[in-house]
């Protein structure tokens, strides 16, 4: 079983392109997250993204196929479909999935899991580096709640979840199967009881994480940490040389802490494409033109990353600094590590 770092990031493991970010002060992506569609069959009620409204749009097959073979060229190294809203729902998925991989690109997908069919996990799972479910609940009837749906959902997804294990072990593909459980009030009893049944199904892992509010979200939940710090220790005694099971301490801490730099240094490395075709920095900026890098429907991926729109836009997020952001998102490891780098501590030298 391949462990995980679920805690950390791994610029580490990529010096040239950090080389040539501290060199020019700017790189191609490693790392490019794809929203297929804003469609979604399920209503949860951590959604960070509600205050898109889950329009009807799916991303361009054409353009999306022509975008992937022009990033694996210019060097990103790794997609994941998941953004807007489920990757499952867009017609084209296995497509894009096994295309993303014919041009050497390692891919993931994070999913419900509820749209799984044999049919669709033989053409997408032989290609994944790693799949995630997200479940947010131990029962049927907590996880009708939370994902405002109906109960018979949470059977089949853990009968999808089921399948995907016994074909990956049966066809021996490399995929990681994980689960990833949010934090939230209603799901505190049953973190415990979904990691059981995560390891009974035999999927490689699963992490335990806190809820994060998006400033624009219409939802906000609050948790006091310190009264649950009994969970890391739980959660993690079900571990063992084939299951591996994470409570992110580290993000409750970075969130608790606050953060020790004053602008995003990974953008770089990032990029976000919706599925209106819109690169744009970061999820907080989902339909705001402003920050927008451009449009892969008008502009090919290269062009727009070279752009003067783009850095413009950089210039107007470093000015902006980080005071509306989130109190720990996907690039906040990241840029703790570029900000070190950045400004090295006295003692660096002594290795």
């Amino acid at each position: 079983m391949k462990r995980i770092e679920a805690d950390n990031h791994k610029l580490v493991f990529h010096p040239k392109r950090v080389w040539g970010w501290l060199e020019k002060g700017d790189c191609f992506p490693i790392y490019v997250e794809i929203g297929t569609t804003n469609r979604c069959n399920h209503r949860c009620i951590f959604c960070a993204l509600d205050f898109l409204g889950y329009k009807p749009v799916d991303i361009d097959s054409k353009v999306m196929q022509k975008t992937l073979e022009e990033m694996a060229c210019l060097g990103v190294k790794s997609v994941m479909f998941a953004g807007e809203g489920e990757p499952l729902l867009h017609k084209n998925i296995s497509l894009f999935v096994q295309t993303s991989k014919k041009y050497g690109m390692d891919v993931s997908m994070t999913t419900n899991g509820i749209l799984f069919n044999q049919k669709k996990l033989e053409e997408i799972l032989p290609y994944l580096s790693w799949i995630r479910f997200s479940v947010d609940a131990g029962t049927s009837e907590t996880y009708a709640q939370i994902h405002r749906t109906n109960k018979k959902d949470f059977e089949k997804l853990i009968s999808n979840m089921y399948q995907t294990v016994q074909l990956r072990n049966e066809k021996i593909y490399p995929a990681t199967i994980g689960v990833q459980f949010l934090l939230i009030p209603q799901n505190l009893k049953e973190a415990l009881l979904l990691t059981k049944k995560a390891k009974e199904i035999g999927v490689d892992n699963i992490q335990i994480k806190p809820y994060s509010h998006h400033p624009l979200s219409k939802n906000e939940f609050k948790i006091d940490y310190s009264k649950i710090e009994y969970l890391k220790e739980d959660v993690e005694s079900y571990s063992d040389k084939n299951f591996q099971a994470i409570y992110r301490d580290n993000t409750v801490h970075r969130l608790q802490e606050g953060k020790d730099y004053n602008e995003c240094y990974g953008l770089p490395f990032f990029a976000l494409i919706t599925a209106k075709g819109d690169i744009i920095p970061c999820n907080l900026f989902y339909e705001n033109p402003e920050f927008s890098y451009g449009n892969i429907n008008q502009q090919g991926f290269k062009e727009i990353w070279l752009s003067e729109k783009r850095k413009e836009v950089i210039k107007k997020l470093k000015e902006r600094g980080i005071k509306e952001c989130r109190g720990s998102c996907r690039l906040d490891p990241l840029n703790r590590y570029l900000h070190r780098l950045k400004n090295p501590h006295p003692h660096d030298n002594f290795i």
